[in-house]
């Protein structure tokens, strides 16, 4: 049983886990996710923006893929073996795909409606900054993440679960830098993938507590394939 409380796919009262969310101190950040916020913060400014968060979205799914990629590997290593494979590790590869590959899918939910609403607003998109930067660190976080998952799976989890709190935090704070949002309507087709929300803010909100749910989820199978206890 989780120790968790998730909350995608049910109604939920946005405001107060958003006000939840501001009250937390999330999670501590390793070197190495420090260097890449540093680095975002220096191509994408400090300003909670859009276009920003879909860069976020866009290098979120890589770990996901990873982990599914990696299992799915995994289990080709016990199947084409002269040993029998073992029915623990053939659990642990199918959980970790069917993590993956749910959490991939709600993070491109991200990307789709983020993008989309920047092509509502007009908003230009750089050849630099949203064409090749984005596919540089893109390609860059998933070879460090695949390369984590083979070696040290745990610190896989474990890296996950701070980059989700991470982002958790910044959807939310996104919200309090722009009250603007609370009163602007958005609508999108993707939607019909994703629950529908009336304004951008709850959108935020919205993102920020499946974020949320990612971090939980990465904590909880840190403990799970360790046997100790994460540290915050």
């Amino acid at each position: 049983m989780s120790k968790f409380e998730y909350t995608i796919g049910k109604e939920v009262d946005l405001k107060e886990e958003w006000e939840k969310t501001l009250r937390d101190e999330g999670l501590h950040s390793n070197i190495i996710l420090r260097c890449m916020y540093a680095v975002m913060d220096v191509i994408y400014g400090r300003a909670r923006e859009i276009d920003k968060f879909l860069v976020i979205e866009i290098l979120a799914r890589y770990p996901y893929w990873a982990w599914e990629v990696g299992s799915y590997l995994r289990l080709t290593r016990q199947y084409a073996n002269p040993n029998f494979a073992t029915k623990a590790g053939s659990d642990a590869a199918w959980r970790h795909i069917n993590l993956g590959r749910k959490s991939q899918d709600n993070e491109q939910w991200h990307m789709f409606i983020l993008e989309d609403l920047m092509r509502q607003r007009g908003m230009k998109r750089g050849f630099v900054k949203h064409f090749v930067l984005p596919r540089l660190m893109a390609f860059g976080y998933y070879v460090l993440t695949r390369v984590m998952y083979r070696f040290w799976p745990a610190w896989s989890f474990d890296m996950n679960a701070r980059f989700e709190s991470h982002a958790e935090r910044e959807y939310a704070h996104a919200v309090k830098d722009h009250p603007e949002w609370e009163a602007e309507e958005i609508d999108t087709e993707y939607f019909e993938y994703y629950p529908k929300v009336r304004t951008l803010a709850d959108l935020f909100r919205r993102i920020s507590l499946d974020e949320r749910d990612h971090k939980h989820e990465s904590w909880e199978e840190y403990e799970r394939i360790t046997g100790r206890e994460f540290r915050p």
